[in-house]
C-alpha cells in the first residue's frame, strides 16, 4: 500500500508556552520533531514525506529529515490554520492514500499505523483513538447537565490515513462551508465519509503544554534508548 506522509508543522504552539515552537523543542539532545520523523521513517516504508512548514523554517527542517534519515521529501508552504497547511500538503502528493500526522506526537508504532492503513481500506479513511477510561459528564459553563456513555466515545489520536482523492474533497468542503477543522477526520465525516477507527496507545501522546516534557522524557528513553 503506497502511502505518502504528510507532517503539518507550521503551528505556533499558543498553549506550549516559550519561546520555541513545540515541535522544535529538545529533548535528552532532539527535537520534538525530529523524534516524530524517525518513528514515523521506523514504522512504514512511505513512498515520501510532505511537511508543511513556515518557509522560514525550512532550513532548520532539512536538518532534522537529514539526522532521522529522511532522503524522500517535500517541504511545503504551510497556512494560517492546520487544514490549510494539511491541504497544500495534499496538492503536491502523488499516490492513493496519505497519512497526517501531527509534528508533536512522536511516539508512534509500526502497530499503530498498520492498523489504521488495514482499516483505511474498508472505507478511505481511518484514525486511532483510545476509549475513554473515566467517567463522561457533558457541562455548561461550572455546571454538569449530565453523565454521558463512555462507550460510545474515543479520544482521537493521529495518524489518520485517507484516500487522497476523498480527502481533498472533504477539505474543500469544509472551506467552502466555513468550517474549521480541528482534525482531517472531521473533514471526512462533514463530507459523508464513515470513518473507520483503531486501537492507539496511552504512549502516543500529543505534547501540548510545557509540562508535558517531564512524561516525554520517559517516553524518549523507552522508545529511542536516549
Amino acid at each position: 500500500m503506497n502511502i505518502t506522509a504528510i507532517i503539518p508543522a507550521a503551528g505556533m504552539g499558543k498553549r506550549f508556552g516559550g519561546d520555541v515552537k513545540k515541535q522544535f523543542f529538545e529533548i535528552l539532545g532532539h527535537t520534538v520533531l525530529y523524534y516524530t520523523l524517525t518513528a514515523l521513517n521506523r514504522a512504514y516504508p512511505f513512498k515520501e514525506f510532505i511537511l508543511g512548514a513556515n518557509p522560514d523554517d525550512f532550513y532548520f527542517l532539512y536538518s532534522q529529515l537529514s539526522m532521522a534519515d529522511i532522503k524522500n521529501y517535500q517541504l511545503v508552504q504551510g497556512g494560517g490554520e492546520r487544514y490549510e497547511t494539511v491541504y497544500n500538503c495534499l496538492k503536491a502528493v502523488t499516490t492513493d492514500y496519505v497519512l497526517i500526522h501531527d509534528a508533536v506526537r512522536p511516539f508512534i508504532t509500526e502497530d499503530i499505523v498498520r492498523s489504521v492503513a488495514d482499516a483505511a481500506t474498508e472505507t478511505g479513511a481511518a484514525i486511532c483513538g483510545l476509549p475513554v477510561r473515566d467517567t463522561l459528564k457533558k457541562i455548561s459553563g461550572k455546571l454538569v447537565e449530565k453523565t454521558v456513555s463512555r462507550d460510545e466515545y474515543v479520544l482521537s489520536h493521529t495518524p489518520q490515513i485517507f484516500r487522497t482523492s476523498l480527502l481533498k474533497k472533504a477539505v474543500e468542503n469544509a472551506d467552502e462551508r466555513g468550517i474549521v477543522i480541528t482534525d482531517e477526520a472531521q473533514a471526512m465525516e462533514l463530507f459523508g465519509v464513515q470513518v473507520k477507527w483503531a486501537m492507539s496507545l496511552p504512549d502516543n501522546i500529543k505534547i501540548t503544554f510545557l509540562n508535558d516534557m517531564d512524561m516525554a522524557e520517559g517516553l524518549v528513553r523507552k522508545y529511542f534508548g536516549q
